[in-house]
């Protein structure tokens, strides 16, 4: 007997599949004018459902998904869409307020110290979203479906890097 349970393998795969996405949309996002390019004006957490859903797209001629995972997946990726819009707009341009902060005539430390935090606590909430939008699509596919979308993934990420 080895190791690895069936259970087991069933969890590394599907680690493998959001590693691969994650990995794969994160280079893909970078790529300037690669055929899976992010569109222009998507980035970050909206960059990598928009990615996502292209890929989806290749899911759904590909790999055979049917009307009601179709439906299913159009209703995750909006409403993880919808979310990520939120999060984001409630942390408003971060990165403005803290250049704004460093350009004063005088350096307020505890002012640029509690505006990376509030920065970085928002880059937590993406995260956790965007995870668990990744979780959402993996558990809608079947097992040959996430196969087939992270060996895509991975073709694609190791042609942009």
């Amino acid at each position: 007997m080895t190791i690895f349970t069936s259970v087991s393998r069933k969890a590394l795969l599907a680690l493998a599949l959001i590693g691969s996405i994650a990995v794969g949309a994160g280079a893909l996002a970078h790529s300037p004018g690669g055929a899976h390019a992010m569109p222009a004006g998507a980035d970050g957490a909206q960059g990598i459902v928009a990615h996502v859903n292209g890929m989806l797209e290749y899911v759904y001629t590909e790999a055979g998904a049917t009307d009601a995972q179709k439906t299913q997946l159009a209703a995750i990726t909006q409403q993880a869409q919808t979310d990520l819009a939120q999060i984001q707009n409630q942390g408003g341009d971060g990165h403005a307020r803290i250049f704004g902060l460093l350009t004063q005539p005088t350096i307020d430390r505890s002012a640029v110290e509690a505006e990376y935090a509030a920065h970085m606590k928002v880059h937590e909430q993406v995260s956790k979203r965007t995870l668990q939008f990744l979780l959402d699509v993996a558990e809608a596919l079947t097992p040959a479906q996430r196969k087939t979308l992270a060996d895509h993934a991975a073709q694609h990420a190791a042609h942009a890097g």
